[in-house]
């Protein structure tokens, strides 16, 4: 349609906006766990990166059966139905993992919080992509971006807050931020004297140095931890310190038991997850009041409730084209579709496509540093309260950016975007990469980690969703979505639970490095291969992709 009819924009925004709130519960989900992490670690007993990392990514797990169920379902329930049931999910997740008296039942509940997860994912952005005008589609998909990122941001606030209602002890947190430094420090080989395998003291900064000497930092360390008259003996004199002496992991096993004792390592951490209950419950009496996608009822032969519902969007003669167009697409075999539709030669490589952008927007790496961000800036040298400042500093920049992006996404269009994003991270991540290489960590880790989530915000995060919510068929869109959607979770798994054990096998700074090389092949592949699908209709897009 080349004019655009006047649109009734209330109408629109209030049932994007309550069906992109399936997205602001995804972002809390899949964060909540950041700030949570260094607390329920300790209440588990989670020692392992094998455990550490199944902790972080069982609600990814939940993801992927979530997305591998919602497409089909969708297609014969509708979205809406299966948007309700998430809103459920997220309501018994959020209580059941606040509550969980073990381990086991706290995966239990954070997997049936991914399943919400998977479902509201696949559905949010497909049903915004479905009564959406083509000229506003990805502002109004995006929003279902910004949502994530409320969420995010959401969820680092409140963790912040509660881990601040009843703060852990300033020399506690000194502590527990020294010894994850040491070990850190130690890791460089330069900091270690190459004929006695000693620790050369300048693995003490000159603050660290004047805490243990002048402010009597680690006086009340335990003596089978850690004597540390001798250690302040050493440090006076500037002479090497004997292995033997100086344990980092005995140091930091000493400060984790204390930190379990405190407030928030019993109570603060689950009522971070509990907290999402209320959003949840708000999710699911607006969806209540949100009608049933008009290309959804088209394809079960409901045209005249489709008309009902493109009418309140855009008027008579809008509802009257937009039908036109949607039953040129949907002949009676196409209402019929399977999944066999998906093999299809005009089909097969447009789903190749999505998964593939699916599959990179999670394996360009930045859930790794949303997920382990607590890890990454203690093995950085900061304290707990630093740690949680960190992460709200983060919510706040990754909110900020997605606002450019959604003012740039039908401007500069999706592919230029998603090249701009790619190469941003590239440089992050070898920036971060080289900082853990030389031991130059602190604030510059998290000046690139913001950095590369600025870029992420602008480009790859809201445009992955909006581009894969609008290449697909009308008569697969719900099964091909979910195919998309299913294999960005498996992605997103595979990230979270490889990141520990990668970061222990290679170290931080080749990790990054591989996330780098990463993000390079996915700039060749979006140059060959992605088109670009800015301003036009659904209907559009998928004549020009299946001809």
């Amino acid at each position: 349609m080349s004019e655009h009819p006047k649109f009734n924009t209330g109408f629109l925004l209030f049932i994007s906006v309550a069906s992109a709130l399936g997205g602001l519960l995804f972002g809390y989900d899949l964060l909540v766990i950041s700030g949570a992490k260094q607390f329920y670690e300790l209440t588990y007993s989670l020692e392992t990166p094998m455990l550490q990392g199944w902790a972080v990514s069982s609600c990814i797990v939940g993801c992927i059966i979530g997305a591998l169920f919602v497409g089909r379902l969708s297609d014969k329930f509708g979205r809406v139905k299966l948007l309700l049931v998430s809103a459920l999910l997220f309501l018994v997740s959020a209580l059941g993992s606040g509550y969980a008296p073990d381990f086991t039942q706290f995966v239990l509940y954070r997997l049936l919080g991914g399943i919400g997860m998977g479902m509201a994912s696949t559905l949010s952005p497909m049903y915004i992509a479905e009564v959406s005008p083509a000229n506003l589609r990805g502002r109004l998909v995006s929003l279902n971006q910004l949502t994530i990122v409320i969420g995010i941001l959401l969820a680092q606030f409140v963790n912040y807050q509660i881990s601040e209602y009843k703060p852990i002890e300033e020399t506690l947190q000194q502590q527990s931020a020294l010894a994850a430094d040491l070990g850190t420090q130690i890791s460089v080989e330069a900091n270690v004297d190459e004929v006695t395998g000693a620790y050369l003291p300048s693995i003490f900064s000159d603050a660290q140095r004047e805490a243990v000497l002048e402010e009597g930092l680690l006086n009340s360390v335990p003596s089978e931890t850690l004597d540390v008259a001798a250690l302040s003996q050493l440090l006076r004199d500037s002479t090497p310190i004997p292995t033997d002496l100086l344990d980092p992991a005995k140091l930091q096993d000493y400060t984790n038991a204390q930190l379990a004792e405190t407030w928030n390592g019993t109570t603060g951490w689950r009522i971070m997850f509990a907290a999402e209950g209320i959003p949840a419950v708000l999710f699911f009496v607006l969806m209540l009041m949100v009608p049933e996608s008009p290309r959804w009822l088209v394809k079960n032969s409901r045209d005249e409730e489709a008309r009902v519902v493109l009418s309140k969007i855009g008027g008579a003669d809008y509802a009257s084209k937009t039908l036109v167009e949607i039953e040129s697409t949907l002949d009676a075999a196409h209402k019929k579709a399977g999944i066999g539709e998906l093999l299809k030669p005009s089909v097969i490589g447009i789903v190749g496509m999505g998964v593939a952008i699916a599959v990179f927007q999670q394996w360009c790496g930045i859930n790794v540093i949303f997920n382990y961000a607590p890890d990454i800036f203690r093995a950085a040298g900061f304290k707990v309260g630093d740690i949680m400042f960190n992460l709200v500093i983060i919510g706040l920049t990754n909110m900020a950016f997605t606002f450019v992006g959604m003012a740039a996404i039908d401007r500069l269009g999706r592919k230029p975007l998603m090249l701009i994003g790619s190469a941003g991270l590239l440089f992050s991540y070898i920036a971060i990469g080289t900082c853990y290489a030389t031991g130059a960590t602190g604030w510059y880790v998290v000046g690139f980690a913001l950095l590369a989530i600025a870029f992420f915000a602008a480009t790859l995060g809201p445009v992955a969703w909006v581009f894969i919510s609008e290449i697909f068929p009308n008569s697969i869109r719900g099964t091909a979505m979910s195919v998309a959607v299913l294999s960005l979770w498996i992605a997103n798994f595979i990230l979270s639970f490889t990141f520990p054990i990668l970061n222990e096998a290679l170290g931080s700074a080749y990790t990054f490095w591989l996330y780098a090389v990463i993000c390079l092949v996915g700039i060749f592949y979006i140059k060959a291969k992605v088109p670009e699908t800015k301003g036009k209709t659904l209907e559009e897009i998928e004549k020009e992709l299946t001809r």
